[in-house]
């Protein structure tokens, strides 16, 4: 990388923000820190005032959070990088959006992988919209309302949870069946679609299928057990898979 990229870190920790400070000084001669703060107020002054480029965001701050200090801005023009120690619902909500975020504490790698990502996208106004939809998903307790990001050739389209039939596995690819379109296919594995549709009533009864459960038509028992969704498709269960299913079905 052959620019100097500028950024700020708030978190209400301060062991956490010396520890990161301190690895991005060490192993990033690219990056200069403008500035650190360890709450929402003051991290907004800062901000306004020093305008980073980038700012790396805990979510959880005491009493307050990122979110807080996000909605003091009419316009977001830097790169929001969420910081986090859980694998909780917050996170669930930033995946949804296709925003970035690391999982405390921050790796090299981890590092040098989010650097790169940024450096080959400007920020741009969809971006704005990809925070927005992140705190619908935060703040909306109506799951149906729910949406998620999917990242597709002409850019982010977004979808609501509810409108999800079946999520297919093709190599590194993954295939949306919908409601209430035609489906979308996306750049992303079906593994990282099922650690946050799991909650939403989605069951993987294969391999390489994922399903929502309240879309189910029929559950057939020859050739070893199948579904036939509401769009008339139909998936074969894996055996492996078949007692836990038929558990879930049950309950």
């Amino acid at each position: 990388m052959d620019y100097t990229m500028e950024v700020f870190i708030v978190d209400d920790e301060q062991r956490a923000l010396d520890s990161l400070s301190k690895l991005l000084t060490n192993f990033f001669e690219h990056i200069k820190i403008l500035g650190t703060a360890l709450n929402v107020d003051d991290a907004y002054s800062q901000i306004l005032q020093k305008k980073p480029q980038l700012i790396f965001l805990d979510i959880e701050m005491g009493k307050e959070s990122g979110f807080n200090l996000l909605e003091k801005f009419e316009e977001i023009d830097f790169h929001i990088v969420f910081l986090t120690a859980h694998e909780e619902y917050a996170l669930r909500a930033i995946k949804f959006s296709a925003i970035d975020y690391i999982i405390k504490p921050a790796g090299i790698s981890d590092l040098k992988t989010l650097f790169q990502k940024i450096s080959n996208n400007p920020i741009k106004s969809s971006d704005n919209q990809n925070i927005k939809h992140m705190f619908g998903n935060f703040l909306t307790k109506d799951k149906s309302e729910h949406k998620i990001a999917l990242p597709v050739t002409e850019g982010i389209e977004f979808i609501k949870v509810n409108d999800i039939i079946s999520v297919i596995a093709d190599g590194s690819y993954t295939h949306f069946s919908l409601r209430s379109k035609n489906d979308l296919t996306v750049s992303k594995n079906l593994k990282f679609f099922e650690s946050i549709l799991t909650e939403y009533g989605f069951f993987r009864i294969h391999n390489s299928t994922l399903i929502n459960l309240k879309y189910i038509k029929i559950v057939g028992k020859s050739s070893g057990g199948y579904v036939v969704m509401e769009n008339d498709v139909e998936y074969s269960i894996s055996k492996s898979r078949k007692e836990e299913f038929m558990k879930v079905l049950s309950v």
